[in-house]
């Protein structure tokens, strides 16, 4: 059995839009998996999500996509032209080299994010050392993103960077279909992850409101959602 280890998760998905999209992965392609509570210190790189299968330990979710297509075969993607990879490229990039600090920024410097996922990620620490943990992962979060850059941006700048690739995103979409078409490719996974983590987290923020502005990327989902219970029932069989 592989054993994906992440964040210990207080919502019906994962709140790390990377381990998710791993467990998205696994389900699309239909390879047998189980998620394992995990803490970073144990990863190893130091960050989750990371892959055990017998001996070997495989850190990243894209490192780990790409070990299961060498194990397994390419499930989702081997029938992709070279466009179709071009534009997947461009979807990853954009929502993990652009978006996710936006999600991040929402989260752990908003106050009003930070309300609720400092209890979200931290409420089940014991309390002498919930706040002092607590307080030493924000700033290691703020001193991430005053580096990438946003951490040195007005709020209103942020959410301004992270509307615009919400844009971008809906209109790429294939209409009434996935990211590159009629079928659920492995650039879904990450799409799939990034989205469900603005619009299906208990709180309301800016980032999440401009994604409603979208009625694609809520209908987008939902597809998703429908697929994966499909995969799941037809694994059950």
């Amino acid at each position: 059995m592989i054993d994906l280890h992440v964040f210990p998760s207080p919502w019906p998905f994962n709140p790390s839009p990377f381990c998710l999209k791993a467990e998205t992965y696994c389900r699309l392609a239909g390879i047998e998996f189980r998620t394992v509570d995990s803490l970073p210190l144990r990863a190893p790189r130091g960050k989750l999500p990371f892959l055990s299968d017998g001996p070997e330990k495989i850190p990243d979710s894209a490192l780990i996509i790409g070990y299961l297509k060498q194990r397994f075969g390419d499930r989702l993607d081997q029938g992709l032209d070279a466009a179709q990879r071009a534009k997947g490229h461009l979807i990853r990039r954009c929502c993990e080299e652009s978006l996710y600090f936006v999600i991040l920024y929402e989260r752990w410097i908003d106050p009003d994010g930070w309300k609720v996922i400092k209890p979200a990620l931290f409420g089940a620490a014991p309390p002498l050392v919930r706040d002092a943990v607590a307080a030493k992962a924000r700033r290691g979060v703020r001193r991430a993103l005053h580096g990438q850059g946003y951490g040195r941006y007005a709020p209103r700048e942020v959410v301004a960077h992270g509307a615009a690739d919400l844009e971008a995103l809906s209109a790429s979409i294939a209409p009434g279909g996935f990211a590159l078409g009629e079928r659920p490719t492995s650039y879904d996974a990450t799409l799939y992850a990034f989205l469900t983590n603005i619009l299906d987290v208990p709180v309301e923020t800016p980032l999440k409101a401009a994604a409603q502005k979208y009625p694609e990327l809520s209908s987008y989902l939902a597809r998703m959602r429908a697929h994966l219970d499909q995969k799941t029932e037809a694994t059950k069989s």
